[in-house]
Parts: C-alpha cells; structure tokens; sequence
C-alpha cells in the first residue's frame, strides 16, 4: 500500500531536496579552488586617553601653576583627542590646632580647628595650539570664616587663555608668572599653600598673579619670560610685597578696601608692573631671575600727587640630587630663594600732603629649605622664611628739633616641617607643625608667636 503524506509535507521534502542539490555544486568548487578572499582592513582603534601623570600633576608647582592642558586627551576629559574639556578639582580637609604663645591680645585663645578648601572650574585644548584654564577657589579663611549660613567666600584665580607655538606662549587674562613663584617644600601643600604660614612667605617675595598678559619663550632648557599687568593694585597678588604707610599706616594691597564706594573697592589707586625673567631647568637643578618693576599712582582723582616707583630683584635655585637606597629610591631637593624689594612712601603726615619721604621702604625675604622623597613622591621636608622690612615714617620739626624720618624694623619668621604619604596617584596624607614669629623693633609687648599642627586629606585631579 502506498503511503500517504501531507501536502505540506511533500512541499517540505521538495524544497529540502532542491536546497542540498543546488548547494552541492558549490560546495564542492570551494572545495577543489577555494576562492581568494581578501582579508578585512585592520579597524584603528582610537588610544585609551592617557593616565594622569602622578609624576607631572602632583608636582610641588602643579598646587599654584596652571599647567597648559596635555597635547592629547586625559582620562577625566570629553572631547577628541586635541578638543577637549577636562575638570580642574582639588579638595583638602582635616585638623588644624592652634597654640597661641605670644600675643598683643594676652586673653586671645587658641582653638582646634577642622578646616577645607576646595578648587574647581575647566581646562582644555582647541587644536594644536590653543589652551585655556579657568579655575575658583571655596576660600579656607581663619578658623572656618570662608563659609557661613551655606554660604561661601569664593575667590577667582586663573583665567587663562594661551597659544603656544615654536616653542614660544602667549597668555592673557588672570595669569601667574611662573617665575614669580618661589621654590618650596612639597610636604607643605596640604591646604593648597592656603594657610598664613605656606602663602604670606610667597607673597613677601613678588608671586604674581593678576589681569594681565605675558609671553615666554623656551629653549635648549632656557626660558626668557616678559610679563605685564596695569590696573587697581587689588587686581594683582604682586601688590603685597610694596610695603610703607597708606592711609592709616595700612599696606599698599589694603588701601582700596578703606573705602568702599557702592559696595566697591577704592579705585583711586593705579598700578603697574613690568617683570622680565629668565629661567634655566636642567635634570640637576633649577635656577630663576627676575626683576618686577613697578609703578604707583596714589590718586587718580589729582594731578598733583607724585607718582611711586619701586623694584623687586628676585633669584631662585633647586638642586635635584638622586640616590638609591637598596630597594629604595630616593631623590633630595635642597632649594634656596632670595628677594629684596624697594619703594618710595609717601608722607600721609597732616600738612605734607603730595610729598615723598626720603628714605625709601625696603624688604629682604630668604628661604630655603629641604625635601627627600622616598621611593617616588611621599617623604619629609622643612621650610624656612624670613622677612626683614624697614618701614619709614615722619615726624614734624618742633621748635629747635628738625623733621626726621624714623625707621620701624619688623622681622618675621616662618617654620614648616611635613610629611606627605601618597596612598593613591591624586589623593594624600599629610602632617605637619608649623610655627609663625613677629618681632616689632623696641615694642616687645607687640611680638606674636603662635604654632600649629595640621593633619589633613587631599585630592588633586
């Protein structure tokens, strides 16, 4: 008996048997020539953005300059490899105890103090040639004044914008003159160089930040740098270092803020820096000169006031020794710094206004100081400042006893020793005692003396 099969079933079969029989042919001419297949082009994978450099960002100076941007992209950045936009972060936290030993307050206290900072804003590259770095600080302030009922005491530092081509660099905006920075330990940068006892030594001497523009060009390790800033003295840090009697013998930098005119500063006062450099950096040692020279113009609202001039000589060095311990590596970095600064004073004595007192201001700032890191950059180091002014004052004839100018000599000293234990590529340990001297010739009841320990965390992206 024939058996039967479903229509749908027979058409199955049909179509199986003709799939193998045209298939057949073509698997056997695979087999006898096999066909030259080209292989697929190679798909380019683009680089992984490159690693943060601990080496390069945790440097001491990455904590105050705005390094120009990579040439490729970073990791924390989006963008293509030469547009890109990457954050700009660093937080610190942590302890601060302070012990009064001398003050012109006998009843002020010293108090424990847990203190923080943070810095934010962007970088980045537009192409090849063209970088830019903007960069706000929440500010750290005494015993946590930067920050009251949620609300922060902000400042504003870099806003750069720089081309860089051949070897040479054009920046305008607020820039810091890299030569104006003074070499220091790296084991004291646990608040960002924030506190009294790591930033007023830098200011002394001519760090310089502010609106303006500079240019730079580097070479066989030389750079030669020309840098220039014309405005309200509030809009430069390189103002702290004028020194003399203004207005109710306060300094220069603090005149504009004795009077504010519609929530304003003072902008009666105008000035001017020119500072040419010169630096040289070699794998053994680094050394910087520069001079700032400036100019003053008391009262724009008068003809008649004569006008300020002063300089800063300033000079730098750092040597880089390299050791090797078995098993351990270790580098020494002694570093030495000098800068003495002069300026003309004007006489605020009543009835000699529009006068200059003959006898100039003058400071000597030196430091200097040591770091050893230990198998890359963790380890100890100690800084040391001094600053020696002699500020003049007048004093009217009276009777038979004619007009002098008497000189008030004040000496201030500052101590850091730390240590820096990096437990990752951005975030670090550090501990350190930090001490601060101030001696006022013939008025030792106005000596101050105070020390304090620190004990922080930070981040640095």
């Amino acid at each position: 008996m024939t058996p039967s099969f479903p229509a749908a079933a027979r058409v199955a079969v049909v179509c199986s048997l003709a799939s193998t029989l045209v298939s057949a042919p073509v698997r056997a001419q695979d087999t006898e020539a096999p066909a030259s297949v080209p292989a697929p082009a190679p798909v380019e994978t683009p680089a992984a953005p490159a690693k943060p450099s601990a080496a390069t960002s945790q440097d001491p100076d990455a904590l105050v300059l705005a390094t120009p941007p990579p040439a490729t992209r970073p990791l924390f950045a989006l963008g293509s490899e030469t547009y890109f936009i990457s954050p700009v972060l660093s937080i610190a936290g942590g302890f601060q105890s302070e012990h009064l030993l001398a003050n012109p307050l006998p009843e002020k206290e010293g108090r424990l103090t847990t203190v923080a900072i943070s810095r934010f804003g962007a970088q980045g590259r537009l192409g090849p040639y063209v970088t830019f770095h903007s960069e706000f600080e929440r500010n750290l302030r005494s015993h946590g004044s930067g920050i009251w009922e949620g609300t922060a005491s902000l400042s504003v530092r870099d806003q750069v914008l720089r081309l860089q081509r051949w070897g040479a660099t054009v920046e305008a905006g607020i820039v810091l003159d890299p030569a104006s920075v003074d070499f220091f330990s790296a084991h004291m940068g646990d608040l960002l160089l924030a506190d009294k006892y790591t930033r007023d030594p830098l200011l002394y001497s001519g760090f310089s930040r502010g609106q303006g523009a500079q240019v730079r060009y580097s070479r066989w390790g030389f750079t030669a740098g020309l840098s220039f800033t014309e405005a309200n003295p509030l809009s430069t840090s390189a103002s702290y270092m004028v020194g003399g009697a203004f207005g109710g013998n306060s300094r220069f930098w603090e005149r504009p803020l004795g009077t504010f005119r519609n929530g304003q500063p003072d902008d009666d006062l105008h000035f001017r820096v020119i500072a040419p450099s010169l630096s040289y950096e070699h794998p053994a040692f680094e050394a910087k000169a520069m001079a700032q020279v400036f100019h003053i113009n008391y009262q724009t609202n008068s003809q008649q006031d004569p006008p300020l001039d002063g300089y800063n000589l300033r000079g730098n060095l750092k040597l880089k020794l390299k050791g090797l311990i078995p098993s351990l590596p270790f580098e020494v970095t002694p570093f030495v710094n000098v800068a003495r600064v002069q300026n003309e004073v004007v006489n605020s004595a009543t009835g000699y206004a529009n006068t200059l007192l003959e006898t100039p201001f003058d400071a000597l700032t030196v430091s200097g100081g040591l770091d050893v890191f230990l198998h890359g950059r963790s380890g100890v180091g100690v800084h040391v400042a001094r600053v020696a002014d002699h500020t003049p004052s007048f004093v009217p004839p009276t009777g038979s006893t004619l007009a002098s100018e008497p000189v008030l000599a004040t000496t201030t000293t500052y101590v850091n020793v730390g240590a820096t234990w990096w437990m990752f590529d951005q975030v670090a340990l550090g501990a350190r005692v930090a001490t601060f001297r101030r001696e006022i010739q013939n008025k030792p009841e106005a000596e101050e003396r105070d020390l304090s320990a620190f004990l922080t965390l930070r981040m640095i992206l």
